[in-house]
């Protein structure tokens, strides 16, 4: 390149890619659908077994209750009377918030150690490794 000479400016590399696989979309939106019901359902049924009835008060199993103030309100009375209608829903939305964080981290994990196999190399087909040299600090 020449003293006087601008630099030509190279468009965008076409390699790197900027968004997500249509597919890997689909797997995580089917994710965030079925792992909340699934842990719905099992967190259902280990509230109708009393499961850590000892560790969870006991309370918990029955009917969910609100204060009168709440059923006195137009508004909030229909959604009280609805939540307070489900049997063991404090139980079941504890046990569901557990199992979600549970298979969330199990999912984060296994995907993680499946893109660790599968992921492209860090270098490109022209890349050459860092050489391991090591050298001493400089000291005057």
């Amino acid at each position: 390149m020449g003293k006087y000479q601008a630099p030509r400016q190279r468009g965008p590399s076409t390699s790197t890619r900027t968004t997500v696989n249509p597919y890997m979309r689909g797997i995580g939106c089917a994710f965030m659908l079925i792992v909340p019901v699934f842990a719905y359902m099992v967190g259902l049924e280990l509230a109708k077994r009393n499961f850590a009835l000892g560790i969870l008060p006991f309370e918990w199993y029955g009917y969910m209750t609100f204060p009168p103030a709440v059923y006195a309100l137009s508004g909030l009375s229909v959604v009280a009377n609805y939540l307070s209608s489900i049997p063991y829903l404090p139980a079941t939305l504890t046990f569901t918030f557990i199992i979600v964080i549970v298979v969330g981290g199990f999912l984060t994990i296994l995907y993680g150690y499946i893109y660790s196999m599968f992921a492209p190399s860090k270098h490109g087909p022209f890349d050459v490794p860092a050489p391991r040299i090591k050298t001493k600090k400089y000291k005057r």
